[in-house]
C-alpha cells in the first residue's frame, strides 16, 4: 500500500506547494461559481446593455431630463445587483487567500527560508521561495480557469439563447 502511494504523494516541498496551489484554485473556483449566479449575472448584463442603449438614444435625441432620470433610476439598481453578484465571492476568497498566504504557508513551510526552486534563464537565475511558488501556481491556474469558465459561459449563453430565439421565430 505504501509503495502504491509513493508515486502519488509529492515528495519535495516545491511539489507540495504546487499541489496546495492547485487545491486552493479548485476550491476558489467552486466557491466563486456557487456564490455568483452566472445565469442571473448574464441576464443582468443583457438588461443593462438594453437599457444603456436606450439611454444613449434618449441623450442623442435630447430627451427631457425627467425621462433621462427615470431611465437612470431603472439602470442604477441593475448595476448595483450586478456588482453585488460579482463581488460576493471576492469578500470570501480574498481573506481566505491572505490567511493561507500569510499564516498557513509560513507555518508549514517557514523553516524553508532558502530557495526551493531555481530557474536558469540564460545568464539570469530566478530563485523562488515557498510563497512565490504558491502565488505563481494560483495566479497561472486562476487565470487559466477564469478564461476557460468565460469561454464555457459564452458558449452556454449561446445555447440558452437559441431556443428562445427559435420560439420567437428569429433566425441567426
Amino acid at each position: 500500500m505504501i509503495f502504491l502511494l509513493a508515486g502519488v504523494i509529492p515528495t519535495s516541498s516545491a511539489e507540495l506547494l504546487v499541489v496546495a496551489g492547485v487545491i486552493y484554485t479548485v476550491a476558489a473556483t467552486i466557491i466563486q461559481r456557487k456564490l455568483s449566479n452566472p445565469k442571473r449575472s448574464r441576464e443582468l448584463q443583457d438588461q443593462i446593455m438594453l437599457h444603456s442603449k436606450e439611454f444613449r438614444e434618449m441623450i442623442k435625441r435630447n430627451a427631457p431630463k425627467e425621462e433621462l432620470d427615470a431611465k437612470q433610476k431603472v439602470l442604477m439598481p441593475l448595476h448595483k445587483e450586478s456588482m453585488t453578484l460579482n463581488m460576493k465571492s471576492l469578500f470570501v476568497l480574498m481573506p481566505s487567500y491572505l490567511v493561507v498566504y500569510y499564516l498557513v504557508l509560513p507555518y508549514l513551510f517557514g523553516s524553508l527560508g532558502v530557495a526551493l526552486l531555481t530557474l536558469h534563464l540564460g545568464s539570469y537565475n530566478l530563485s523562488l521561495q515557498y510563497r512565490n511558488i504558491f502565488f505563481i501556481t494560483t495566479l497561472v491556474l486562476g487565470v487559466g480557469t477564469s478564461v476557460g469558465i468565460l469561454l464555457y459561459d459564452k458558449r452556454r449563453a449561446k445555447i440558452d439563447v437559441k431556443p428562445e430565439l427559435a420560439a420567437e421565430g428569429i433566425k441567426e
